[in-house]
């Protein structure tokens, strides 16, 4: 029982310590005339003006550029064209600084009381 008692919390330890160091990221969009430089920006959610969303993760082999009036996103060798009519917003992924604070308080929080409740003070 103890055994478990203590794995449990110790989960909650190293989950709480991943969320801290990995913080986190929220879509912000950006105006259009950016759109020039969307080819230099991490991450991008296209939001289309029926509410479809179609997010583009950048790495190596995935880019996306506007051409003429069209997105243009390349997979490899394969190629999709998204007209710019059809879009309503595009957002690109930053960091939160906000969130991260917010969640790590909030999972600082959770460990203080699970330790406390796992040793209480004994008078």
């Amino acid at each position: 029982m103890k055994f478990s008692h203590i794995t449990f919390h110790f989960t909650i330890w190293i989950l709480s310590i991943s969320i801290l160091f990995t913080g986190c990221y929220s879509y912000y969009t950006f105006p259009n005339d950016d759109y020039s430089k969307i080819e230099n920006m991490e991450d991008i959610k296209i939001v289309y003006k029926n509410g479809k969303e179609f997010v583009v993760e950048k790495d190596d082999t995935t880019n996306i550029k506007l051409v003429g009036d069209s997105l243009v996103v390349s997979e490899g060798s394969e190629r999709k064209l998204i007209g710019i009519s059809e879009v309503e917003k595009v957002k690109e992924s930053r960091f939160d600084l906000g969130g991260t604070i917010t969640i790590s308080l909030v999972a600082l929080t959770i460990l203080v009381v699970l330790f406390f409740s796992m040793n209480p003070f004994k008078t």
